[in-house]
This record gives C-alpha cells, structure tokens and sequence, in this order.
C-alpha cells in the first residue's frame, strides 16, 4: 500500500481502543452468511470426475529451449465441474500448442537439483479487472489495472529474479514481459515440490484466484520420481501431487469473491469458499491401488487452514518445504496453513475396495482459525488388485536433511504482528506497526544466522514465510499477550524489536514432529511467540545488497498490509 494511500485510509481515524477490541467472530459469522446467500457450490454434486493428474488433465511444461522456458498469461475457459458452465481462468500458456494452457494448478514445470533455468512470463491479460475479480483500488499501485509479478515459493534466488513488489512494485502490465533465473543451487534447493504464483502488489489474492499458480517439481539422482524409485519410495504413477484450494462460485460458472459490506472498503479479511478443489477439480475423486502411495501435498487456499485424514489409511510424512527428511514420521492428522506443503507416503493396502473420503477438519488448538466447516475434499477409490507391487516397507532413512542450524546466532529480532481497527474501513493487518513501502528496518548480514521471533498480538494463525531463505523451527513460548500490548501498544499496534520474553507464561514449546525439517512458512499461533532460525545466503555469484520480503501467506492479510521488505547486506 502506497503512502499516499496509506494515509487516505488512515483519514478515517484508529482508536487506542480499536486494538482486537472487535471479536473475531464476527468475521466467521459473516463469512457463513455469504455461503448461505450463494449456494452455487455448496449445491454441487460430490465425486463425479476424477483427480486430475500428469499426463491426465495436469500439463508438465514444455521448454522453449536448452534450459529454458516462456509462458504468456492468459486467459482461458475450463468446466470445473459437470453441473457448472465453463470458468474463465487466468492461466500459463507454454506455447506449445499441445493444451499447455493451464490455470489453477492445471501445470507444473520439472526442475534438475544444480541445474539453473531461465524462464519468461509476458503478461497477455486484460488491461483492468473483470467484474468477477473486486479491486480494492487503496491496495494497488495502479488502481484497477491488471499487474502481474511471478514468485517462485521458496526460490533461493536473486533480489531481481524473486518476484516480489517491493523491487517492482508496479509489477508488470499487458505486454511487459518478467525474466528471471532459478538456480536450483544446492543444498538451498533440493529435490522437493515448490509452486510459483503470482505476487502483484495489493492483488495477490485475486490473481491467485484466478489461476495463476503452478507447480514447480525438482528431482535429482535420488529422488528421481520413477517408479521404482531408488530411495525405496513409490514412484511414476503412484507419486500425485495433489493441491487443495476452497473456493465459492457464481452461477455463471465464474470464481465469486465477496466485496466488504464495510462503507470505504472492498476488501475482505480472509477469503473462505464452500467447495474444495483439488488440482482444479470441484471435489473429484481418485482411484488408487491397494498398494502404498506418495502424496505430495500443497494447501493452495487463500486463507483456511486445513487438518486433513483418510480413514483408515496409515500416513508417514517424509518432507516439507525443505525437501526430504532423514527418517519418517508417522502422523494421523496433517495440519497445513496456506503455502505449506507435505510430502507424505499413505498405505491403502489395508482398504482393497473400500471407499473413503479425505476429510478436512478443524484445526487443533493452539490454532486457530475463524473459516467456516468445509469437511469434504476428495473421494478415494481403492481397488481390489495392485497391478505394480511396489515399496511394502517404510525406509527408515532417507537421503534428505533436518534442520539443524549450528552456526552461533549472531542476533534475535523482535517481529510483531498486528491487526487494527477490525469491522471498520481502516481495518488492516502489519507487521511491526510498519507500511509495507516503510524502509527495511531488518537487514541480516549475508553469511550470518539468526533468529527471528514472531510475537503475534491477533486471535488467529498466521503462515509467516520467507521468501530467499528457508529455516529451522525452534520453537514457541506462551506469553501474555493482553499485558504485552498494554505496555507497548498504540493506536497502530506495537513496534518490533521489543522482547516478549518477560511476558512468558511458560515455557517454550518444542516444534511439531512434521516441522522437524526445513521451512519456509511456519504456522505463527495466537497467544504465544513463535521463534525460527535461519542463516542468510545468497545464491553463487550473488553480492549483497539484495532485498526480499516476509510476510503472512493469507493472501488477504498480505495484501492489506502484513508484509515487509528486508535486505541482505555485506
């Protein structure tokens, strides 16, 4: 958000009093009300086409040339469901002529661990937003017109080849084209499942609903994706990448996002739908063997958090964000926050023939959400023979990493999450009590480790992500948050850099066994202090300065304004 609209949006004035004074739950009582006044997908039939998968409804990227890779955004039609018109999507279009046209989540392009690709996005959108897609024109640089900016989700990459608004803040209109290279250096990218999408500035949110979002998959000698695959796990047709999105419609078939009932505003707090997609299918179905698979999984929503099981189904998860661990952990629910992603192997031996659902319940406590049920996301189908035995037993080691940062930490800073003036027109969501176009005030020395400590000061979760970096999960103390706030508040939340130490209320929690390995976004839980480690590289050949920006992956509180730069210095 500009200064200038900043401080238009401040003309209307915060209260101290304005500090979480407006119960939460007032944002999930409105959110029901919109389910029940559009009905279009709630009404929807459950489990009428399958998952689609590569090769099958999702396209695998065709080079442009050695190394390289050119799409054009545009946009395109897909029927999502049988009983929908056709939706118009924004979409990446490979040129290739062979249905390299493919909008939420229809694409993924194969990346090499240690070899570099060059790729090219060329905006071939509408100049302004169609009436589907409500602009809150106080977010963006250039009110209603469309401006894209393509982020590859943990990318360890330059400043300029990152993708984020703060070097570009105008992003890229109709005809401008983005250029940036992806090292796929390691150790910083290993084989793992990444996803690039779209980070235009004030529009995050609606360009992501649109489509533009893809997955980018790295392989390497040993995890190589065949089946068999050498690692021991299950390969081929028995590995599926599979991306969750909740979304609501319109009966014209178009995507419905709500507009604020608030006089001034247009933006909503968090966006939550009454249908599930998974890899752009309204509540699909997928037909497995008895036989173990490997799921690997992205909540691609805006902003629910998902708490995922299969009935009767044994799940081990085998790597995050970071890649692969070095050993299995046996989970039973999977809890994930918008941008995280799990890799996890599922036994269906134990089901030849049965019918089950993945269902998505509500999160545990400590988090904490205000998104309305949403219980079913898939059908599964198990057959009664397996054509291809694969892997029958769990590796105990892997050819993967845990996170464990032994550099000494050469300081720990003090980020605080904020949210002010909820249910009125100046409600808005900050880190530090900062603008996002406020100078960075976190400046880490290329080479060095520290840790960052997210106190959050609101009653809900929030996916804190880094982009450059991934990092360690340390751990998260218990504070008092309501005398936290009555020292060091003002009108526009609480500065960082203040130590919530003395407020702990006992004593620090150690991570959950899924985050045992590296991250990039981690789950940030009201009424504690989360803290992570991480060390500040630059890709080979990189000199500092380079600037890259943190912030919360609710698409909506990223928009409005939880996000700030920071810069790597010498």
């Amino acid at each position: 958000m500009s200064s200038m609209t900043r401080r238009r949006f401040l003309e209307y004035g915060i209260g101290a009093g304005a500090l979480l004074s407006v119960p939460r739950e007032l944002w999930a009582k409105s959110t029901a009300a919109v389910s029940r006044r559009y009905k279009v997908g709630a009404n929807l039939m459950k489990f009428l086409e399958p998952v689609p998968l590569p090769g099958n409804g999702i396209v695998i990227a065709s080079p442009s040339g050695v190394n390289r890779y050119a799409f054009t955004q545009t946009e395109i039609e897909r029927q999502l469901h049988p009983h929908l018109p056709p939706t118009p999507l924004w979409a990446y279009d490979d040129g290739s002529g062979l249905g390299g046209q493919a909008g939420s989540f229809g694409m993924a392009v194969g990346a090499r661990a240690g070899t570099p690709l060059d790729i090219s996005f060329t905006n071939h959108l509408p100049t302004t937003y169609p009436d589907w897609l409500p602009v809150d024109t106080r977010e963006t640089p250039l009110g209603n017109r469309v401006r894209l900016m393509t982020h590859l989700h943990g990318g360890f990459v330059a400043g300029a080849s990152d993708g984020n608004p703060w070097l570009t803040p105008e992003g890229f209109g109709p005809g401008e084209t983005q250029t940036v290279h992806y090292t796929n250096q390691l150790p910083h990218m290993p084989a793992s499942m990444l996803w690039f999408h779209d980070h235009g500035l004030g529009a995050t949110r609606l360009n992501v609903l649109a489509g533009l979002a893809a997955a980018y998959i790295v392989r390497d000698d040993f995890d190589t994706g065949l089946e068999p695959n050498p690692i021991g796990i299950p390969g081929g047709p028995y590995e599926i990448p599979l991306v969750i999105q909740d979304r609501l419609f319109n009966s014209d078939g178009t995507f419905l996002y709500p507009t604020s009932d608030i006089e001034g505003a247009v933006w909503i707090g968090e966006y939550f739908g009454d249908v599930m997609l998974v890899n752009g299918k309204v509540w699909p179905f997928l037909e497995v063997e008895p036989r173990m698979y490997r799921l690997r999984i992205l909540n691609g929503c805006n902003a629910r958090i998902l708490n995922l099981d299969i009935p009767g189904a044994r799940w081990w998860q085998i790597g995050a964000e970071g890649g692969l661990w070095a050993g299995p952990v046996p989970v039973s629910q999977l809890v994930l926050a918008p941008a995280e992603r799990a890799d996890v192997l599922v036994d269906f031996s134990r089901l030849a023939g049965a019918v089950v659902p993945m269902m998505n319940f509500r999160p545990p406590k400590p988090v904490t959400t205000p998104a309305p049920p949403l219980n079913h996301v898939m059908q599964i189908r198990v057959k009664r023979t397996v054509s291809q035995i694969g892997p029958t037993i769990i590796p105990g080691t892997l050819p993967g990493r845990d996170a464990s940062l032994t550099d000494p930490v050469v300081r720990r800073r003090y980020i605080t999450l904020n949210e002010t003036g909820i249910g009125t027109a100046n409600w808005v969501l900050t880190l530090n009590a900062a603008d996002f176009e406020a100078a960075p005030t976190e400046q880490p020395r290329a080479g060095t480790t520290e840790e960052w400590v997210f106190v959050n000061l609101t009653g809900d979760t929030h996916p804190m992500h880094m982009h450059l970096a991934t990092f360690q999960v340390v751990g998260r103390t218990p504070f008092d948050v309501g005398s936290y706030q009555d020292m060091y508040g003002s009108p526009f939340g609480v500065a960082g850099g203040i130590d919530p130490t003395p407020f702990a209320t006992g004593p620090m929690e150690p991570p959950d066994p899924t985050e045992r390995g590296f991250k990039d976004t981690v789950k940030v839980n009201p009424g504690s202090f989360t803290i992570i480690r991480v060390k500040f590289e630059l890709p080979a050949g990189i000199s500092a300065p380079q600037s890259y920006v943190y912030h919360c992956h609710i698409l909506e509180h990223e928009d409005n304004d939880m996000m700030r730069p920071f810069t790597v210095i010498p």
